[in-house]
Order: structure tokens, then C-alpha cells, then sequence
């Protein structure tokens, strides 16, 4: 509704639903027919679909079923209801409304582990993102492992994630001496790891945040260090993100905001790992940018075949350059050289 005095009738009218008395108030709003906006219509919906009138739950559901993704992706984002998330969790198979739901920061590990067992290939790159629940509950990777759709990037991060990630009662008792890399460290942890880190020789660009050198990041343990690539500083995502471990690297790119320009600005360094090259090709709202697939192509520490494949989307000058880059490799310079010539005739 558009007017203040037709929204207050509305929402009277809409608190009758849940009540019981009116039934055909129920069918109408059960339909998806009250003119009211979906933030208000959805919820309603959720808890008929779930009601005891076999009728009203049935034209509910059929709605929800029927309903624009967009729209229903939106009401999630927008929304606070664990009954809708739940809802669109478990009867829900677009991809869009999945996605929201697996990024959305209240989304329950309950409805993680559910979704991991069916998530298509594209949606378990997303999954594994979330290292904050998966963390909590690593039995999220153990249902994700069980998915028979699962993908060889998946298996391979899952593989990481046990590696470097798990609580240390999740895995084989360390031999003596051992550190706590596999703990996911808490507050006074990470205090602890900075102060000891801070009586290292510092060397390097240097972090107002932690006070840091860049050296001295670098011997902080793998648990802290992926923690505060978690909504880091722009000077500690530029240390971060050119780390060694592909995990902190990683962690840079999706637990922070970046810019389009930062982003190319990493896809252009030479002193990333390969996987943030591949992780940025990945990401579909990235890489249809021209200047950060242009970036990633021509960095030589691309893989050759991610290279390869975003080889043909360049401009005839592009190719023309790239067929003579000697810093690249031999397949990507190839592939550029012969397209430029099918271009250019």
C-alpha cells in the first residue's frame, strides 16, 4: 500500500489472519491477493502454509511455490524471520533464494547442514565461505562431503578446512609440542598472538590497526591471521591478501566490502597465490568487469586455464598486446595470438 490511511486498515485486517475468524480473509491473503507489500504478505503465507487448515495451507504453499524469486530473496534479506528462512531453506530450489539464504548472517547451522547435502556446485563455493559457522559446526562439511553433486573445488577447500580451521576437539590429539592452529581463536587469544608477534623484528608496510609490520604478520598463526582477514583494515587486506596460506588470502576477498578498483588492484599484484586469481575469475560480479578479468588474464600468475578460457572475451587491441607478452605463459599468449588474427580478418 501506498497511503498511510490505507496501510493502517490493512494492517488490522492482517492481524485477523493468524487469528482464525476469517477464513476468507485467510484464503485471500493465503493466495498472495491482499494488496499489502511482500515483507508484510510473505510472513503470513509461511505461517498458513504451516497452519491446520489442510485447504489454506495447500493455496500457501502453492503461492510461496509460484513466487518471484527476486521478490522472495528480498524479503529474506530484508527480514528477521526464521520461520520464512526455514520455509524457503526447505522447499525452495532457485538458486537465487538459495544463495540468500546461505549468505544470510541469521541463517541457522541447522539449515546449513540441510542445505550443504543438496547445494548445487556454484552454491558450494558460497557454503564454504562461511567460515564463521562452519567453525561452530563442522558437521556442515561433513554433509556437504555427502552431496552427489559435490564438486572437486569443494573437496579440495573441504580439505583446507579440516586442515587449518576445525576446533582442536574436532581433530586427532595434536603431538606434544603442537600449536593451536586448528582453534578457532577467541578474543584474548588473538590479543595474545599480537603482543607476542609484537616483539618480532618489524619489517615492511605497517598496520595502525594492530600496530603490525608486515613481517610480523606474516609469523602470527593461521587461525588469527584468517580472523582478522575478516572485516580488516585496506592496509591489512593489502598484507593479507598477498599471504602464502590460500585460506587468509581468501578470506580477505568475501569477509570484506571491496571495491571494484581494489579488487583489480589485487587481480593485478604478482604477489598473490594462484587460488586468489582463481577465487576472483570465480566470482560472476567480478569478473564481468573487463578491467579485472582483463587484470587477471594478463597476470602471469593466473592459472593457465582459468587465462585460457577469459582469453576470448578481450578486445582485438587486448589480444594484440597479449599475443606479444612475453610474461605470460606460452598457452595464454597462443590462444590470444590466434584469436587476434580471427578478430582482426
Amino acid at each position: 500500500m501506498t497511503s498511510d490511511s490505507s496501510s493502517g486498515p490493512a494492517n488490522g485486517r492482517l492481524s485477523e489472519v493468524l487469528i482464525g475468524d476469517n477464513r476468507e480473509l485467510q484464503l485471500l491473503v493465503a493466495r498472495g491477493l491482499f494488496p499489502v507489500p511482500a515483507e508484510q504478505l510473505v510472513p503470513l503465507q509461511v505461517a498458513l502454509a504451516s497452519g491446520e487448515d489442510p485447504e489454506v495451507a495447500q493455496e500457501a504453499a502453492g503461492a510461496l511455490g509460484q513466487l518471484d524469486p527476486r521478490i522472495a530473496a528480498n524479503v529474506l534479506k530484508e527480514g528477521d524471520s526464521d520461520e520464512v528462512m526455514a520455509f524457503f531453506a526447505r522447499h525452495a530450489s532457485h538458486p537465487v533464494i538459495l544463495e540468500t539464504v546461505v549468505r544470510h548472517r541469521r541463517v541457522s547451522q541447522v539449515l546449513l547442514r540441510e542445505l550443504a547435502a543438496r547445494l548445487p556446485p556454484d552454491l558450494q563455493e558460497v557454503l564454504l565461505l562461511r567460515q564463521d559457522a562452519l567453525v561452530e559446526d563442522p558437521a556442515i562439511l561433513d554433509r556437504l562431503e555427502q552431496n552427489p553433486e559435490l564438486s572437486t573445488y569443494a573437496r579440495r577447500r573441504i580439505g583446507e578446512y579440516r586442515e587449518h580451521l576445525l576446533r582442536r576437539d574436532e581433530l586427532p590429539s595434536p603431538p606434544a609440542g603442537a600449536g593451536r592452529e586448528g582453534q578457532e581463536p577467541g578474543d584474548a587469544d588473538v590479543l595474545e598472538a599480537l603482543a607476542e608477534a609484537g616483539l618480532r623484528p618489524a619489517e615492511g608496510e605497517v598496520d595502525d590497526c594492530t600496530g603490525l609490520s608486515e613481517a610480523q604478520i606474516r609469523t602470527l598463526p593461521v587461525p588469527v591471521r584468517l580472523k582478522l582477514a575478516r572485516g580488516a583494515t585496506r592496509t591489512l587486506r593489502s598484507i593479507l591478501v598477498r599471504d602464502k596460506n590460500p585460506m587468509v588470502a581468501r578470506a580477505v576477498l568475501y569477509g570484506n566490502a571491496l571495491s571494484d578498483s581494489e579488487v583489480e588492484q589485487i587481480a593485478t599484484s604478482r604477489a598473490v597465490v594462484e587460488e586468489v586469481l582463481e577465487a576472483i575469475a570465480r566470482t560472476r560480479q567480478w569478473i564481468r568487469k573487463y578491467g579485472i578479468m582483463l587484470a587477471v588474464v594478463r597476470n602471469p600468475r593466473a592459472p593457465v586455464g582459468v587465462a585460457v578460457r577469459l582469453v576470448s572475451r578481450l578486445s582485438v587491441r587486448d589480444l594484440r598486446t597479449l599475443g606479444r607478452d612475453r610474461n605470460v605463459a606460452d598457452a595464454v599468449r597462443s590462444a590470444a595470438g590466434r584469436l587476434y588474427r580471427i578478430k582482426r580478418g
